[in-house]
């Protein structure tokens, strides 16, 4: 279910473009294209980040859409996102599963890289004021 979401994004942002054609521009073959864009597969990060940049949007943009000028309240963020979860089958379940465990990893791992950058610049002010 949640690769056919982002291949109907994928689709919609193709524009008037042939699969061929926006295949190319993203460096992938239209068979890999096409597996993304129809949903058999679900498209990396890596192939989401490309589209990104092709189409000058971040790279949530094009999983989620165009984000809205006033974000919803928190609870009623976690009731949509409650709603949506209990409209999936268990095989899409285990798809978000795992794109949400990807995802809290790669956020973990910028924060570690950023608290590493701030204990390296705070240690250079300790030794500038020493």
């Amino acid at each position: 279910m949640i690769a056919l979401r982002v291949g109907e994004r994928l689709k919609t942002l193709r524009g008037p473009r042939t699969q061929t054609e926006f295949a190319e521009a993203l460096g992938l073959s239209q068979a890999q294209y096409n597996r993304y864009e129809t949903g058999k597969r679900l498209a990396p990060d890596r192939v989401l980040e490309l589209v990104a940049r092709e189409c000058g949007l971040q790279p949530e943009e094009v999983v989620w859409g165009p984000r809205p000028e006033v974000s919803p309240a928190p609870d009623e963020t976690g009731e949509a996102v409650a709603s949506l979860v209990r409209l999936l089958d268990p095989e899409s379940l285990t798809d978000l599963y795992f794109f949400l465990k990807r995802k809290t990893e790669d956020l973990a791992l910028r924060r570690r890289l950023e608290a590493r950058q701030v204990h390296s610049a705070l240690e250079v002010l300790r030794r500038r004021s020493a």
